[in-house]
């Protein structure tokens, strides 16, 4: 990847992809899909693309036109190319192949970082992105909507690191439900996920199956306590019982109902199987989940993902698995330079250094 006389912040970021390190499958389709687009290989397109979501390029005629930057030019060996060439070579790109870019930029964060149930939560919630309904009738999903659906699985160590793990993409019709199965899969790990989960079957086959969860209950839950538990002395903390959930014709096993109070005076009970912490930090893990919203309206709001470069299913997948992927780079950045910049304080500057020497991106990173 270190084809420049300049090792630009752009090409830092972008290094951390290795395509010499993929599957077998994988590199023969690279192979095949070079042999076709002699002026965009595969690396080139996604250098374009990746450069696109992070810029907030609103299509591919703004794309194309982004050409006149000489650096981009230097970076992407590009001197111009219509929207008609970047719309094929978008759609000729392989899901899988991205999925798999994905998987390895994550195993290295898990290798600089390797979550642990002490160390860290995940958190697992879904976002709809809205579809012309004209233009995406493969995504119907109400009379006058079209859309799909984000299910994402969030790991969470504190309020500076956090990164995106694992996702779906399915019609914006699919219940959170029916994906937790897919989401739920590091046992002795602690899950936080809204009431919008709420399954007592599910919850218990999480429960058997040795993963541990923090959830809110909904307000006309039938709850059965059994034993209270002694109350944590934060006034904030109402009650700690042991409960079962359900009715005469399903009882779940015996979880823990925290409820508490927070300072606009508003009651909020959390469901959980964690019983070797205190009732303050069942009430702080289910408010970290509020980081995935914020995960979410970043990705909206900041990475291209308001408007969409293609109209077809796979072109809309191709496309959210970038704005993944473009999150894993950066935060790669985050903790090679142990900076004490937040993942969005590292975009904002490299939005500004893109294409100046990497050391000018460090340098604001990790001020002498």
């Amino acid at each position: 990847m270190d084809k420049y006389k300049i090792n630009t912040a752009f090409n830092k970021w972008f290094s951390a992809i290795n395509l010499e390190n993929l599957s077998v499958y994988s590199k023969q389709f690279i192979h095949d899909y070079n042999l076709y687009r002699k002026k965009l290989s595969f690396e080139t397109v996604l250098e374009l693309f990746l450069y696109a979501i992070n810029e907030e390029k609103e299509s591919l005629r703004d794309l194309s036109t982004s050409l006149i930057n000489e650096a981009l030019q230097v970076e992407t060996a590009v001197k111009t190319i219509s929207h008609t060439q970047l719309s094929r070579a978008f759609h000729a790109l392989e899901p899988s192949v991205l999925e798999e870019i994905f998987q390895q930029l994550l195993k290295k964060v898990q290798h600089q970082m390797k979550p642990t149930k002490r160390n860290c939560l995940y958190l697992i919630d879904s976002s709809t992105f809205s579809l012309s309904l004209k233009r995406h009738r493969w995504a119907t999903f109400r009379k006058t909507k079209s859309g799909v659906k984000l299910h994402l699985k969030y790991c969470y160590m504190n309020d500076t690191t956090m990164y995106p793990t694992d996702f779906t993409l399915t019609n914006a019709h699919e219940h959170d439900v029916n994906q937790l199965p897919v989401l739920v899969n590091h046992p002795e790990a602690t899950y936080v996920f809204d009431r919008g989960y709420l399954d007592f079957e599910k919850m218990d086959q999480m429960h058997w199956d040795g993963y541990f969860f923090v959830t809110r209950i909904k307000k006309n839950t039938k709850v059965r306590v059994i034993d209270t538990l002694e109350k944590s002395p934060e006034e904030e903390i109402l009650r700690d019982e042991l409960v079962r959930l359900g009715s005469k014709t399903y009882l779940t096993a015996t979880f823990r109902l925290v409820t508490v109070r927070d300072k606009n005076g508003r009651v909020f009970q959390f469901i959980t199987n964690r019983m070797d912490v205190s009732s303050k930090e069942i009430s702080e893990m289910y408010h970290a989940r509020w980081q995935i919203e914020l995960f979410f309206k970043h990705i909206k709001q900041h990475m291209t993902s308001k408007t969409f470069f293609s109209q077809s299913e796979k072109g809309v997948h191709n496309q959210l698995i970038l704005t993944m992927i473009s999150a894993l780079l950066t935060f790669l950045i985050q903790l090679e330079t142990k900076t004490k910049k937040s993942v969005f304080q590292i975009k904002r500057f490299f939005r500004y250094l893109l294409f100046k020497p990497y050391e000018c991106w460090l340098e604001k990173l990790i001020p002498t």
